[in-house]
This record gives C-alpha cells, sequence and structure tokens, in this order.
C-alpha cells in the first residue's frame, strides 16, 4: 500500500527532532511575522497590515545562540513563489544553527540526516573544480576571480542589470543541479556570490564555506559557515546589493557581542527531501488542507 506522503512528512519530521535532540540541540520557535520586507534577492509576501511573512527563520534563530550553543527550528516558511513541482508558497523548513560548529561539521550532520529517508551513495562535486574546468576561472588563487566570474555569467547571459546572485542560480540549476540526476551529490567549493553572508575559506582567494546537497537535480539543503567579522560581512553584501534591515541588525548585534559571530548552520527543504524520499513528480501534494488556503 503506497504510503500517504503527509503522514510521511510527519513521521519524518519526527524522526528529525529526535536525531537533533540526541545531539543536544534545542528546538527555538521563532516569530513568523516580520517588521522587514526583506531584499530583491529574498524577497517577502507582505500581509495587509503592513507585515511581512519570513521566508527563513535562519537570523531570528541565530540571535538565540547567546543563550544555548545549539539551535533549530522546523516551521512553516513563505516566499512569493510560483506553485510548481519544486516550489510552494507557503512550505516547511528546518533550519539550524550551532555556534562554533565547523563547516564539515554541518555538512556530516546534514548528510547523516538526509542519509536516514535516502538509501543511496553520495558523491561529491568541486563548484570551483566546475568553474575551472568550464569557464578558466580560479576561484582558488586569483584574487580577482570573484568579479570575473560576475563577468562571465553576465556575458553568458547577455545580462548586466539583474543581480549576481541570479545569474550564478541559473547557472546552478542549468549546469550543476542535472549533475544530480538519479543520485545524491554534495557540492563544495562555492563563490561568495549564491551566499553573501558566508565566511571565505582561509588560503584561497574567492571560495567560502558553504555547501548544498542535491538529489535528482532539486536542491534539499544547503548550508554555510557564517562570516565572523561584521564590518567584512557588511562590505561584501553591500558589494553585491544584498544587505537588508535584517542585515544591519545582525551586524549591530554581532559588534556588540550579543551574538556570538562564529557560527555555523544549514536549512532542509522538508517537503523537498520527502518528495526524493518517495519517488514523487511533484511536492504539490503536500498542500494539506487546501480548501482553506488560497496559495
Amino acid at each position: 500500500m503506497p504510503i500517504e506522503p503527509v503522514i510521511y512528512k510527519s513521521t519524518m519530521m519526527r524522526r528529525i527532532r529526535h536525531l537533533l535532540d540526541h545531539e543536544g540541540y534545542f528546538e527555538i520557535m521563532t516569530p513568523i511575522l516580520r517588521k522587514f520586507p526583506g531584499d530583491a534577492d529574498r524577497p517577502r509576501l507582505q500581509l495587509m497590515d503592513g507585515r511581512w511573512l519570513r521566508e527563513s527563520s535562519a537570523f531570528a534563530l541565530r540571535y538565540n545562540l547567546q543563550f544555548t550553543p545549539a539551535v533549530y527550528e522546523m516551521g512553516p516558511s513563505f516566499r512569493p513563489d510560483e506553485l510548481d513541482a519544486t516550489h510552494l508558497p507557503e512550505f516547511t523548513m528546518l533550519d539550524l544553527y550551532k555556534r562554533d560548529a565547523t563547516i564539515d561539521e554541518m555538512l556530516d550532520l546534514a548528510t547523516r540526516i538526509v542519509s536516514e529517508f535516502y538509501p543511496g551513495p553520495i558523491e561529491v562535486l568541486s563548484f570551483g573544480e566546475l568553474i575551472r574546468k568550464d569557464l578558466g576561472i580560479d576561484l582558488f588563487s586569483d584574487e580577482h576571480s570573484a568579479m570575473k566570474l560576475v563577468g562571465a555569467f553576465q556575458e553568458m547571459y547577455n545580462d548586466y542589470e539583474i543581480s549576481p546572485l541570479w545569474l550564478i542560480d541559473r547557472y546552478i540549476t542549468e549546469n550543476v543541479e542535472p549533475l544530480s540526476k538519479d543520485r545524491c551529490v554534495v557540492v563544495t567549493d562555492f563563490p561568495l556570490l549564491p551566499e553573501v553572508r558566508a565566511k571565505r575559506r582561509p588560503g584561497t582567494a574567492a571560495i567560502v564555506d558553504r555547501f548544498e546537497i542535491l538529489i535528482d537535480a532539486i536542491e534539499v539543503v544547503h548550508g554555510y559557515t557564517d562570516e565572523d567579522d561584521a564590518d567584512r560581512f557588511e562590505e561584501q553584501a553591500r558589494r553585491l546589493n544584498s544587505f537588508g534591515p535584517e542585515d544591519q541588525l545582525m551586524c549591530e548585534l554581532m559588534r556588540s557581542n550579543t551574538v556570538p559571530a562564529a557560527s555555523s548552520g544549514f536549512g532542509i527543504g522538508i517537503e523537498r527531501l520527502c518528495r526524493t524520499a518517495l519517488g514523487l513528480d511533484t511536492i504539490e501534494v503536500f498542500r494539506t488542507a487546501r480548501p482553506f488556503s488560497r496559495s
């Protein structure tokens, strides 16, 4: 008898909570309503009273690292996405943060969670090596490689106005995600562009501590180490026109030592992980109680 997707999702969330509780993480509930609109690269849905619905619990969750060293939340998030096989306007995210954690520690934990529901082998792909092979740009040692990469994407897609983050997202969608067709792939060695709040890896020119886990051409997990220098955090986010009000607030909290500067974390799209685990063609089946929703 086929597994009911809604019940499978509930079982998955229970198992993840059990694993994280055993690892010493505390589940924290953060506000869904926000007073800031986000930015061009992280748009939010607005309510009629002027407030906004969160697209992620990341910053609010990280705020709680001042109280306990390891936190997570599994709850609803909202984005103004068109409904399709991999996007829902309202979806469930696991966001997780740990104080003073390394990117390798986060990747190990994320891989163990995914392995609970994906039985196959997990391969590794270096984004930096792919860029070096395809575009001849050395993100590991060329100090000018970040801007060279932006220029290469602008020329490739003949678009000089759109955000560089959207350009690299298109490249990932067209050239990286298909490499995970019918398999699970951990992508490492990312440039700064996909996550301007990530910490540059020591000894490299333009590689940051970030990873993604792709299953069957779908991004299921993304994780990174936070930039722990507030000035550098602000400079690189502003340079790419991706510095919003919550970024400003986080920098102030870091400078006042209210929030620990050194931390790492990751996010998992629960419906996407369910889809890959069940071999479904779409996540639309997880729109529960649809008669009560306009989404």
